[in-house]
């Protein structure tokens, strides 16, 4: 009997064992089988989208040294010179293919390496329902598919954010490259320079973004034989104006305040972009300024400083909606963490609802409506606000409880 005892233990052990192995390596797996999907639809399309356009930005950032005369350029001085790299090695039809296999790439790694770190902490249910809910996220795939480098820009400011506190240089470094590629998370710097634990790694992501940038515009000056080119302000100042200009200003597809402004009626201006960037830059102060570092709030800081830098300029795309996606994740582990009234949940489930109305440019490539195409846009742009409402409500219960750790 007591033979027997012992080979029931052991066999009862050895399927324990065998039952969780199994379970990890689907877990392994699943978060990359998105991005081999999407690169099995994406096989099938032929266009260059936003990467064509920015192709030839930097075609002519090297023919001139002004890729600015472009109507669709709303590109920074560093993005002007990897581009202009790019027209020179390889021509388009080659680019773009390889620049559609890095972004998927980085979004098959951002879902890996986020959701093996979670594995861990969570209950498989959750889990496994938000992985899906990242997967099919609209403005991922939708980023995806306009060929827009969003992705990679964001995945090397979270590289970034979590080497802080450890190799801050290395982290400044990341954050200081995302910036000068394509500033859609300008304000995370800012966020760190406010602490005394996180101010060193936002010392050094300024004065990278700063170095690169300036080597973006000395590129661009001796393309242009013109000293005067290095002038940052008469860059920024092109900007602002494309963001004044047709194809921004207005449209149903731009997601920014000033936009929604426009569209209200009020004409967009100078003084009317900096006021709304001042707004947004001290509701950020106001929401992070007593927000305690600990391993989970600490996120929080980065989720936010996401979310409210795509609001803060004149252009704001739904495909930026990605920057939502930190905030959707904090809050869903916290909710599940805390058991989060029903009332919350509700309100994640819209906001993330909300985000996934646009599938532009599938929707548009699939010639749907163009009446369903507008409504997806004008109810989608809520999304982001939301999410920050819902977060602010959430701050001020937790708050109150006090702070978890």
């Amino acid at each position: 009997m007591r033979v027997e005892r012992l080979d029931v233990t052991r066999s009862v052990t050895v399927d324990d064992a065998r039952a969780p192995r199994s379970r990890w390596s689907l877990r392994r797996i699943a978060p990359v089988l998105p991005a081999l999907l999407l690169a099995v639809i994406a096989v099938g399309f032929r266009y260059t989208a936003d990467f064509g356009l920015a192709y030839q930005g930097g075609i002519e950032a090297w023919t001139s040294g002004h890729p600015q005369r472009l109507l669709t350029w709303t590109a920074t001085p560093f993005f002007a010179l990897v581009m202009a790299l790019t027209s020179r090695a390889a021509p388009l039809e080659v680019s773009v293919r390889i620049f559609m296999a890095v972004d998927l790439v980085v979004w098959a790694a951002l879902l890996s390496v986020v959701w093996t770190r979670l594995s861990d902490k969570v209950r498989a249910g959750w889990w496994w329902a938000t992985l899906a809910a990242a997967a099919v996220f609209a403005p991922a795939v939708s980023t995806i598919f306009w060929l827009q480098p969003n992705l990679i820009v964001f995945a090397l400011a979270l590289g970034g954010f979590a080497l802080v506190g450890r190799r801050n240089r290395s982290a400044g470094f990341l954050i200081g490259l995302s910036i000068a590629l394509k500033p859609i998370v300008v304000l995370l710097p800012l966020a760190l320079l406010l602490r005394r634990q996180t101010r060193a790694a936002g010392a050094w992501s300024v004065v990278a973004a700063a170095l690169l940038t300036v080597a973006g515009l000395g590129f661009l000056a001796w393309r242009a034989a013109d000293v005067a080119v290095l002038n940052p302000f008469d860059y920024l100042a092109g900007f602002l104006s494309k963001g004044r200009g047709p194809i921004a200003a207005c449209v149903v597809e731009n997601y920014s305040p000033v936009a929604v402004l426009c569209r209200l009626g009020l004409a967009p201006s100078v003084g009317i972009t900096l006021a709304v960037g001042m707004v947004i830059v001290v509701i950020g102060w106001l929401l992070l300024r007593d927000l305690p570092m600990t391993k989970v709030t600490r996120w929080q800081v980065f989720a936010a400083s996401c979310l409210l830098s795509g609001m803060l300029g004149p252009i704001d795309w739904a495909s930026y909606g990605i920057l939502m996606a930190p905030l959707f994740l904090v809050l869903a582990y916290e909710f599940w963490r805390e058991s989060a009234p029903p009332p919350f949940w509700i309100g994640l489930g819209l906001a993330y609802l909300l985000a996934e109305l646009v599938w532009d440019p599938l929707e548009s490539l699939a010639q749907a409506p163009v009446a369903v195409v507008v409504v997806s846009y004008s109810a989608g742009q809520f999304s982001q606000y939301v999410v920050l409402l819902l977060w602010i409500r959430w701050r001020q219960i937790q708050s109150r409880a006090g702070w978890s750790t």
